[in-house]
């Protein structure tokens, strides 16, 4: 089959298109033939070298395809049937696994990070990590839903568990986990103020149902805009994603016992914090990493049943995964980039 190899970190130069050996799958896991793959984040950082990563290695978290072959202990699928693959292998044995809480699993293999993923023909998966589909959806759709919309599920769900009526402020809102969040949010019954670091973006965001849009790179002070929208008072929740010296404005959004969730550390890992502010107001700052499969299902019903809806910024030819790195690199995008084998 034809694959993108990473065989060693770098720049998006190191992603070769490469003839490789089809996977071959044992009793309890399914070969997909894959129709669509997504980029994320986590891709280039496997990239770059920032997460660790097992050499060489077919990059790519989430698709979605046909089953081209099943194990004899794969019962609820046949050959031909549409799904999606969730990225995270977990074990069922650990206690986070017990708990309900898989995506801190202790012996988790993650597609495109510790075993080879979705920038590929084929890719191989248990059948644990196979979601059915319906004909409502389109395979780019499909393959847009376990990291972005799993993710959003979570932080603003089961994490904040955001209430009608609440307002919630979604950093970076053109990314995948951004217009994931703000669709959530108002299906919940939320007013959305959109961020982003430029107007087109908030253009689209305004498209897609956002209540008020702030630009957080042209006004440096955007905290005390954002403050002035939500009633003098600051924002219910926050969904953060950025931050480097974008994190400590975000806090400052907030009303008092508001709560951040924290996701991502694009513009820097290492953020200084008012610890004065933060606890005189009663605020609450919880991380996150992952999703699990019972958030992925919900949310992937949701989609189903067309009440949310993935957006699709670009699709690139599975040959050019370099340039849809750049592509994302450069943050053109709005909603998801998507690769074709």
């Amino acid at each position: 089959m034809k694959a993108i190899i990473l065989h060693n970190k770098g720049d998006a130069s190191q992603l070769k298109y490469e003839e490789v050996e089809t996977p071959k799958i044992n009793d309890d896991e399914a070969l997909v033939k894959i129709k669509a793959a997504s980029v994320n984040h986590l891709d280039i950082w496997v990239r770059e070298g920032n997460v660790p990563a097992n050499y060489p290695i077919i990059p790519g978290c989430e698709a979605a395809g046909d089953i081209a072959e099943i194990g004899k202990n794969v019962k609820d699928f046949k050959k031909g049937d549409k799904v999606l693959v969730h990225p995270r292998v977990t074990c069922g044995k650990c206690e986070y696994c017990f708990e309900g809480n898989d995506n801190l699993c202790k012996n988790a293999k993650q597609l495109g990070v510790t075993i080879n993923g979705c920038y590929a023909e084929y890719v191989k998966a248990p059948k644990e990590n196979l979601y059915p589909m319906n004909d409502k959806i389109s395979y780019e759709e499909a393959a847009s839903v376990p990291i972005t919309f799993g993710t959003a599920y979570r932080v603003l769900i089961s994490l904040a568990k955001i209430k009608l009526g609440e307002t919630v402020l979604i950093m970076a809102v053109g990314s995948g986990v951004g217009t994931a969040a703000l669709q959530i949010a108002k299906l919940a019954g939320a007013t959305v103020i959109a961020a982003a670091g430029n107007d087109e973006k908030l253009d689209k965001a305004k498209e897609l149902g956002a209540d008020l849009l702030v630009n957080y790179y042209r006004n440096q002070n955007f905290d005390e805009e954002v403050r002035y929208l939500a009633n003098g008072n600051g924002v219910d929740v926050v969904v953060e994603q950025i931050g480097g010296n974008i994190l400590p404005k975000a806090l400052k959004c907030l009303r008092k016992g508001g709560r951040l969730i924290t996701l991502g550390t694009t513009a820097g890992n290492n953020v200084e914090i008012d610890a004065q502010h933060f606890y005189r107001n009663n605020l609450a700052m919880i991380g996150t990493s992952g999703t699990t499969h019972k958030e992925v299902r919900k949310v992937f019903e949701l989609v189903k049943q067309e009440k949310l809806k993935p957006v699709i910024d670009k699709v690139f030819s599975l040959k050019d995964a370099s340039l849809a790195h750049k592509y994302m690199e450069e943050r053109k995008n709005f909603g998801k980039i998507v690769l074709k084998p």
